[in-house]
């Protein structure tokens, strides 16, 4: 259950990403360099710690994936990390353990707390995996990447422009057929239509909507994948990105249907599913592809640097 809860963490990380953040992140422009400290701020206390760069790895490890992957699926795993925490700070942006404005971290004493006795059995992997990932980057024409990473995607990999309204180059979609024999690749929920509503409106509080629940979510368009790229709300056009974030949805591969009580919301995959599938890359492991090859794969045309 705890793995799941993990995943549950990362897909808020990337669902509550304000869009102004990421175009920041992602207009920055410089040459990879290693940080050797970090200053994270912690929101439950607003307490500022200072951290070493592989200090904050381990605590992403323990924070953003199943810390019972293969070595190599971890390895990978911490590269993204660090990759992901250059490109905020060049943003400008503060490190942070908020899932809304930053990616999940804990501290030795959480993630202690969080794991009980398996936090000493899977230390020492996690800080070897730490390591690796502290001394390595991602780079696209010499700058960091936008390294994002999911739970399990829909069985191929999202395209960015769908979530973000933006095209990056070393993020695109690839087959993770893998994904789909995940315990729980498909979900069902159910949203009552006044929450539903009370969702909508505090996205846009012009919205009409009919007083036909069955037409609330019209002209829906879908790529190959099946992940939505936009819909027909009320009397406006939104992304598929846009209903997976305000929604709060599992996935960016889903369908909203009518009941006739309530909205029923069937997704497929975890996360918004661009970037690195977390499940795939431990298969990958599994089958003895290396944290190099893993990410060569996600990040096709990125290159893997020492810093």
């Amino acid at each position: 259950m705890k793995k799941y809860i993990i995943m549950g963490a990362i897909l808020l990380a990337a669902l509550l990403l304000l869009p102004p953040a990421f175009m920041k992140i992602f207009g920055s422009a410089f040459p990879a360099k290693s940080v050797e400290e970090l200053s994270v701020t912690l929101g439950e206390t607003g307490e500022v710690i200072t951290v070493t760069a592989e200090e904050y790895v381990t605590g992403c490890l323990f924070a953003q994936i199943d810390v019972t992957y293969g070595q190599e699926a971890l390895k990978a795993q911490a590269v993204a990390a660090y990759t992901y925490a250059l490109r905020l700070l060049d943003g400008g942006n503060q490190l942070s353990d908020s899932t809304a404005l930053c990616q999940p971290f804990f501290t030795p004493e959480k993630a202690r707390e969080y794991y009980g006795d398996s936090y000493d059995k899977y230390l020492p992997k996690v800080q070897e995996a730490a390591a690796y990932g502290a001394s390595h980057a991602l780079c696209y024409e010499n700058k960091p990447i936008y390294s994002v990473y999911h739970s399990v995607s829909a069985g191929v990999t999202a395209r960015p422009e769908y979530i973000w309204g933006i095209s990056l180059p070393y993020l695109a979609q690839v087959d993770c057929p893998a994904d789909r024999t995940y315990l729980h690749f498909e979900t069902k929920n159910e949203i009552s239509p006044e929450d539903m509503r009370i969702k909508l409106l505090a996205h846009d509080g012009t919205l009409e909507m009919p007083l036909d629940y069955s037409l609330w979510f019209d002209r829906v368009e879908k790529d190959e994948n099946g992940y939505v790229i936009s819909a027909r709300v009320g009397d406006k056009k939104l992304s598929g990105g846009d209903l997976w974030r305000l929604l709060g949805l599992r996935s960016t591969c889903f369908d909203i249907s009518w009941n006739g009580m309530a909205f029923t919301v069937t997704a497929q995959g975890y996360g918004h599913c661009a970037g690195m599938s977390q499940y795939t890359a431990n298969v990958m492991a599994g089958n003895g592809c290396t944290a190099e090859e893993i990410l060569a794969y996600f990040y096709p045309g990125a290159v893997l640097k020492t810093v």
